[in-house]
Order: structure tokens, then sequence, then C-alpha cells
């Protein structure tokens, strides 16, 4: 069996022993006694609670991280190694150049909301100095090339091919034409689309009457991603609301929604995001990890991937950020599988993700006959641009099965 995964965030699919090794290298402080093990399981969240306890893993390694190209570099060759031990034919990592400058003191904005929330011996103080670069030496352009430099070599040696989605970061407004900049300059060069990330959806961005006030910006920028062809996917759906991914689709024009789970929350937006064929980028133990399954505001406690395939939803399967889950698209698979998914769900929720991956339509035809003659499907065609939602939606086999459970507490 052949993958296609859409959304992974590439600084939060780091192996566990290149943290461990650079962070050592560079004697910044690890968790607990330093060994690995340690580090693992201070980076690993062990029960649901919300986004931001999920993301505060972030704040242990990226000090590592941050303004060294090199490793930068490696991590993108290992990502794409990682993928193609999971069969994956095709991948979209996203992530935040911005996030990775040197001593960069406007701190992520998830991270700006924690609180005090951490999994390192109580306290959220991991400050460090930052890589051996010096400030000004290094641009968002060169991590940027850093990364496409490493998936290029990765493709090369292992033969799965990434393409990268670079995040606008909630509240960096500053930011926003910088990454829709990076976007136009780089389309030819490996950068497929954009997306916004960070914790937006508990903010003025989810509610009514603050409607975007916050960001107008924002909407400015991805309505230009639009007007420019950019393909652009945003989270939502995840902490925040079902309105928030109707905002994301009216709004900021979005093709995707990562995540999602929270728009059976409204059966109107839901109906609407199925004409008009909206693709959602499931990411099962992440979906319970941050919390989002719990905090569903709905009679039925069924994870809404099970409603996706027994509707027909276009959605694709993927990890989010395995750093922090401790699971590869293998253990996606396995939870699905003992919920009740079958091979049939499987090969559906691939092709969805190929026909609504945001590669150049050649490319994306190459990759859907890959597919294909992995699949042994006869007789598929890719949906044309202007076929309505509805056909793309049911055009790609096999027929769906029924799925009728699925809980965090079944997941074993």
């Amino acid at each position: 069996m052949r993958h296609v995964q859409l959304h992974v965030h590439l600084d939060g699919c780091i192996r566990h022993e290149t943290i461990w090794e650079v962070m050592r290298r560079k004697g910044l402080k690890l968790p607990g006694s330093g060994s690995l093990a340690d580090l693992k399981l201070a980076l690993q969240v062990q029960e649901p609670e919300d986004l931001l306890f999920f993301l505060s893993g972030f704040k242990i390694f990226l000090p590592a991280i941050k303004g060294d190209l090199a490793v930068i570099e490696r991590i993108a060759h290992e990502f794409v190694e990682d993928q193609a031990k999971e069969y994956v034919a095709y991948c979209e990592a996203r992530f935040c150049p911005h996030l990775l400058l040197p001593n960069d003191t406007t701190q992520f904005s998830v991270v700006k909301c924690l609180k005090g929330k951490s999994r390192v011996n109580g306290t959220t103080d991991t400050t460090t100095e930052d890589g051996p670069v010096k400030d000004g030496e290094v641009t968002v352009d060169s991590i940027l090339n850093a990364v496409l430099k490493g998936f290029s070599r990765g493709e090369e040696d292992f033969g799965t091919k990434v393409r990268v989605i670079l995040c606008c970061i909630h509240g960096t407004s500053e930011w926003y034409w910088d990454i829709l900049r990076l976007c136009e300059e780089y389309r030819s060069k490996g950068v497929v689309g954009i997306d916004l990330a960070g914790y937006h959806e508990c903010s003025d961005w989810s509610t009514e009457d603050q409607s975007l006030k916050e960001d107008r910006v924002l909407v400015e920028v991805f309505e230009a991603a639009r007007e420019k062809g950019i393909h652009r996917t945003i989270h939502a759906g995840e902490a925040g609301p079902a309105s928030t991914v109707k905002l994301a689709v009216e709004a900021l024009g979005a093709e995707r929604i990562g995540h999602g789970y929270r728009v059976v929350e409204d059966e109107s937006i839901y109906q609407m995001c199925l004409k008009e064929n909206i693709h959602f980028e499931v990411c099962p133990h992440s979906s319970y990890l941050t919390g989002s399954i719990g905090s569903l505001k709905t009679k039925s406690k069924r994870h809404p991937v099970l409603r996706f395939a027994e509707d027909e939803a276009s959605f694709s399967i993927n990890t989010d950020d395995p750093t922090i889950t401790n699971t590869q698209l293998m253990d996606e698979y396995k939870l699905l599988t003992e919920w009740g998914f079958t091979e049939a769900h499987f090969t559906r929720a691939n092709f969805q993700a190929a026909i609504h991956s945001f590669l150049p339509i050649e490319e994306k035809k190459a990759l859907v006959d890959q597919l294909h003659e992995a699949y042994g499907i006869v007789n598929f065609t890719l949906p044309s641009p202007t076929v309505s939602p509805s056909s793309t939606r049911t055009s790609t086999p096999p027929p769906k099965p029924s799925v009728t459970f699925g809980t965090w507490a079944e997941r074993a």
C-alpha cells in the first residue's frame, strides 16, 4: 500500500535521537537526567489535556534547531527517509521559517499563551542560547532553502516526494506578507501552499462580534493568495468551534481544513463543507491528545472521522506531530483499523489525499497513476477541476463500508 500524507509539521516530526544528539552537542539543558528516554518522556503527551499543553513540548527542543541551517537541512533529509519507510509516495510538510530564525525575540503565539503549562520538571523556562550562527547570517529564505535542499536530497536518496506548505502563525501579522512572498517566489522550487496555524481558534479570530478584527491583514493576505493561485489550507475546528471552519472557508478561502473535527457540532456548516468538497486533514492520535475530541459538544463522542467515512466526505489520514505523539503513520492506520476501518477506507482516503494535494495538475495526475498501479485499481480517472464537488467526492473507489464505533477508551 502506498500513502499520501497532507498534514504533518516539519518541526513536529523531528527524530528524538536527532534532538537529543544536537542538544547534547550544543550543551543545552535536557529534561530529567539528560537521557534519551527522559527526553522522549518529556516530549510525549501521555493523556489528553488541551492544545496548549500538547504544544508546550516544542519549547524543549526548538532552541536547538533555530538558526542552524545544517541541522535544519538534516531534519528535512531525515524526514524524507522516515516517510519512505512508511511507504509514503507523496507528502506535504508544513512549517513557518520565521520561527526558526536565530535569537528570535518574537515567541510562537501558542507558546505565549501557555500560561505556565509545561512538562519539563514543572517549569516552562527552557530558554538557552540558539545555534552556532550570529544574528543576520540566517534569513527566512536561507532557512527555506535548507529545507528544500534536504527534501530534494531525500527524494533522490529515498524516492518519496515531499513539498512545502508555509504557515502563517496567528498573532504574528508582521510575517504574513513575507510568508506570501515566499509562497510566490518559491512555488517553482517546492512550495505548494499557505496555511494558518497557532492558537487562533481561541482568540478573537473565532468570535462573531470581532469578525477577524485583529487579523484583517490575514484576510487580505489569503485573498491575495487566492488571486495568485496559491493553494490554501487552514487549521480550524480543532480547539475552536465549528464556526472557525466556516470562517476559514468563507473568509480565508480554505480549500482544505487542518483537523476540522468540531465541524460536526453544526450540521449546516458540515453540510456546506460536503457541498463545497472541502477536504479534512484528519490526525487521529493528536485529535485526542490535544483535547479536541474530548471538547466536542455533541451527544455522541464517536470520532468525527467515522462520520466523514460514512458520509463519503473527503479526508486524509495524517500524523500531525509525531515528535509529540510518539506515533507514526502506521500507528494512525492501526488505530483506525481497530475502530472498524477497512482497506476500502484507506484506499479512498489516499486517493482523496492525492486528488486534494496542492501539486500542479500534471504531477497530481502522475501521483494518482502511481496509486492506481500500487492499488491495482483500473478505469480510474482524475476528476477535472470543473467537475462538480459532489461527483469528485464519490468518484474515488471503492464504495464505503460501514463503521460504527471508535473512542479513545477503545483505542487499544
